[in-house]
């Protein structure tokens, strides 16, 4: 289940750094990517065949699990996230 994203060039000036045309399409061409990844799995485990998923990072599409603690997010039985609490700190 390993792709590679397209990343997107964010450099110090207009001329180094894509566009906001050029964002939109790397964004949705990525999305594209996962969802084609995760229609794959799931028609695996449809079919019965083992499917090897991985947890999820930066850089690769995967499941996530569910925690209790502070600055998580809890995994409901009906498959809905929510955040936990949050630390906040501020500075004065």
């Amino acid at each position: 289940m390993n792709f590679v994203y397209e990343l997107l060039r964010a450099g110090t000036t207009q001329a180094n750094s894509d566009s906001g045309a050029e964002v939109a399409r790397k964004i949705n061409d990525n999305f594209k990517k996962v969802q084609d990844k995760f229609a794959d799995v799931d028609k695996l485990i449809k079919e019965g065949v083992a499917a090897d998923v991985p947890i999820g990072d930066e850089t690769t599409a995967g499941t996530v699990k569910s925690s209790k603690s502070e600055n998580k997010i809890t995994i409901s039985g009906d498959g809905t996230m929510e955040v936990n609490s949050l630390n906040v700190m501020i500075m004065i």
